[in-house]
């Protein structure tokens, strides 16, 4: 056996070359999977161990106003265990020379989501002062010592920065729902003591939320919506607030993505680990035969060429174990900027090693399978095989005569030679199909996500700016506004979605002629007489068109049952539309809270309407979304060079296995008179054939994969709609027939190698 283990290391030596695919492929399969492991489980970890940490709240009450009465009877509610209340107000502060929006609030008893402290004086009950979220104090050079001045209805108060802290429900702090990606700069929030709200900023003490700590949240909500009736507001739960889904939702993708794509490489190792032994026992045929007849039984030389697998297998995997902490803080150092965490710490579970064994057992089967091509031969048979191709035989297409004999007789061999070997044949179709869709799959993500960008923020959003205003408004000033402003109402409040028990859903009541052009998944305008639901929370809840549904708004004890009119297919936000008209006629009022125009110069008057709590252009939201994806930027990356890389490898591959099977065929043409130009020909057009039947397969093939992938990144606030942009599908198309076509410059140049003598005499 010590000679067959010299023989194993000196031909992969000489032969690694061939070899290199298969432990590429092995490399990636553990790289990428391990890689990015390391990252979204080291976000989950970080993520459980602060809310842990912090004793994170389950959800959170959002009312008007709480009495202590409120408070008494909402903490003898049976599930609930702990709660802390606190005063919330809406605030803003110059800064570098540009309003910056502030949301200021107590701390409360801390019992539950208690703040982080990072830098300065520790939070007491009744500090001193301000203290900023870290971030938010970063972007504006604000320092702990350092003087704001806070404005709140027009009143101004110097206060001290105390310190920095962070808090664990805005891990993902957009501060506005305008925005779906973090403004640090524009939007932050403190903590201030109930003196100081009081005494400084002049705002009463009345409690308007609750951090809660329980279980049974559908029940919870339905007695908190009973007690406070019209003063309630929403209660945001673990998945429904962005703060907290948005990080534990990107662990999710990233775990999918890792496994989704380590599963093709590892399919596509298969291929590769299949197809180089193939090649290397068609090179050492007479080695074969020869340790056959010095008494080595077929088992015994299986065994040793899965050796092949074992030895490559675990050189890629244990590459793959070895270089995955890079990939891992590459990626997670992309996350940074999106979300706040205490740590940043990469992490690993066993699953790794799992998947590195799983590799090495995976090539070694691809490798005993391989090199059962002798099975059941005795020597001097193998001696005389002289070769793994396969013996010619008739194919279906010779059946019909008037066609065959119209094909020349070059092109007739190359036919018979590809369905006369199908195994072979369908190994380059599924090489072409992985590979086209791996690329398509790759610029398909990133177009997916930019075409919701410009469909949602400019398309189905067609106003310039949109006005936020301070509630109550009074009805002289909003119409004054609306006439200033040419401008279209619309008012946007949370509401509760039964059955299903749905709860926290936006929902946007729209003025006539409003610049939202959203439409149904039957191209209909959302009109008079139902509900609209968008596709993510119908698909979610199991809604369907003309059913009926109840729905339980904020401030207000109403219950409306409604028809839904139509499913809208909208990327964000997910939520629910109503007609005004549709909405007066259930007897509720019109309330705007939002004025949308298209004007983009706006008069003194209107900016400085005590009606106006702040404005937001369309191009910063688009800009904001893109900031989100492009956040992600890195991932595609690696999709799209992977996916290159391993069509490029996989294509390469089975080129240079059919022409180690072929060469007595290459050589006998040209001894039959083609010349060595000719039979480039007929590879160019065998070539052509299998490219083209694997293109046209393909491309619906890498479609239908692109539109099951991009499904991953959804969550509860977003859904992606496959897009694929014209440059994207021509560019994954070119890179995979130039892949393909790469096999032609290659048999070029070993057909001007190729020895007649050698290729065509049998074993002496």
């Amino acid at each position: 056996m010590s000679f067959l283990v010299k023989k194993l290391f000196r031909t992969v030596r000489k032969n690694w070359t061939q070899f290199f695919s298969v432990f590429l492929m092995a490399f990636l399969s553990v790289l990428f999977y391990t890689g990015l492991e390391g990252t979204w489980n080291g976000m989950k970890q970080n993520i459980n161990h602060y809310a842990t940490q912090t004793h994170l709240a389950s959800a959170t009450l959002r009312a008007t106003a709480i009495t202590s009465r409120d408070l008494h009877r909402i903490r003898q509610l049976p599930s609930v265990k702990k709660m802390n209340a606190k005063t919330e107000v809406e605030t803003n502060v110059n800064l570098q020379g540009k309003k910056r929006y502030l949301t200021v609030s107590t701390p409360g008893k801390q019992q539950i989501s208690q703040v982080r402290q990072v830098d300065g004086q520790r939070l007491p009950q009744h500090p001193r002062g301000i203290y900023l979220n870290q971030r938010f104090a970063q972007e504006n050079g604000v320092r702990v010592g350092s003087f704001i001045a806070v404005k709140v209805n027009r009143h101004e108060a110097r206060l001290k920065v105390a310190g920095l802290i962070n808090a664990p429900d805005k891990m993902y702090y957009t501060g506005s729902n305008d925005f779906i990606s973090p403004q640090a700069q524009a939007y932050g929030y403190g903590y201030v003591s109930e003196e100081t709200l009081t005494n400084q900023l002049h705002v009463p003490t009345i409690n308007n939320v609750v951090d809660l700590q329980t279980k049974h949240l559908v029940q919870v909500e339905k007695r908190l919506r009973s007690l406070l009736q019209d003063r309630y507001v929403t209660l945001q739960t673990q998945k429904s607030n962005i703060g907290i889904s948005t990080a534990v939702d990107r662990v999710g993708q990233i775990r999918n993505l890792s496994l989704l794509f380590s599963i093709i490489f590892i399919l596509l190792a298969v291929l590769a680990m299949y197809t180089t032994i193939r090649k290397v026992i068609d090179q050492q045929q007479q080695d074969l035969s020869t340790l056959q007849s010095l008494g080595y039984r077929n088992g015994v030389l299986a065994l040793y060429y899965s050796m092949y697998g074992l030895l490559v297998g675990t050189i890629g995997a244990a590459s793959g174990l070895m270089f995955a902490p890079f990939l891992s803080n590459f990626v997670m150092n992309s996350q940074k900027p999106m979300f706040t965490l205490p740590s940043w710490k990469i992490s690993y579970t066993a699953m790794p090693l799992y998947i590195a064994l799983g590799v090495i057992l995976i090539c070694m089967l691809a490798a005993y399978l391989a090199a059962q091509v002798n099975h059941g031969l005795l020597p001097a048979q193998a001696f005389r095989k002289g070769s793994t191709a396969q013996v010619g035989h008739r194919v279906w297409l010779e059946r019909i005569t008037k066609i065959w004999q119209l094909i020349p007789f070059g092109n007739r061999w190359s036919i018979r030679a590809n369905l006369g070997n199908q195994i072979q044949t369908v190994m380059g179709l599924v090489g072409i199909i992985g590979g086209l869709a791996l690329v398509m799959t790759g610029f398909g993500t990133k177009n997916s996500m930019d075409y919701q960008v410009r469909q949602t923020y400019g398309h189905e959003y067609a106003y310039t700016q949109k006005i936020n205003l301070q509630q109550p408004a009074s009805a002289t000033e909003l119409q004054r506004l609306v006439n200033k402003t040419n401008g279209k109402p619309i008012e946007t409040i949370t509401a509760g979605l039964q059955p299903h028990g749905q709860f926290d859903r936006p929902l946007t009541i729209l003025s006539k002629h409003a610049p939202v052009h959203l439409q149904t998944t039957d191209q209909q305008q959302i009109q008079n007489g139902g509900v609209y639901v968008t596709e993510g929370i119908a698909q979610r809840s199991h809604l369907r068109r003309n059913e009926f549904v109840t729905l339980h708004p904020s401030l207000s004890s109403k219950a409306l049952r409604l028809r839904i009119k139509g499913i809208v297919k909208s990327n964000a936000p997910q939520g629910l539309y109503l007609t005004q008209a549709t909405w007066e006629k259930q007897g509720m009022p019109f309330l705007p809270s939002s004025i949308l125009t298209q004007r983009s110069q706006l008069s003194r008057s209107v900016k400085n309407s005590p009606a106006v709590s702040h404005f937001v252009s369309l191009s910063e939201q688009r800009q904001n979304a893109q900031t989100m994806v492009d956040n992600l930027g890195s991932i595609f990356l690696m999709i799209q060079v992977f996916g290159i890389m391993l069509t490029i490898v996989i294509l390469y591959n089975l080129g240079s296995l059919s022409f180690t099977e072929r060469a007595r065929s290459y050589a006998t043409l040209e001894i039959l008179g083609f010349s060595r130009g000719k039979i480039r020909n007929l590879t160019i057009v065998e070539t052509l054939m299998i490219t083209t039947v694997g293109w046209l397969v393909g491309v619906p093939f890498g479609e239908w994969f692109l539109a099951r992938y991009v499904t991953t990144f959804n969550t509860n606030q977003l859904i992606y709609y496959p897009f694929l942009t014209k440059l994207s599908l021509v560019g994954s198309s070119l890179i995979v027939i130039v892949a393909a076509f790469s096999t032609v410059l290659l048999l070029g140049r070993r057909l001007r190698k190729l020895d007649l003598i050698a290729a065509t005499k049998g074993v002496e």
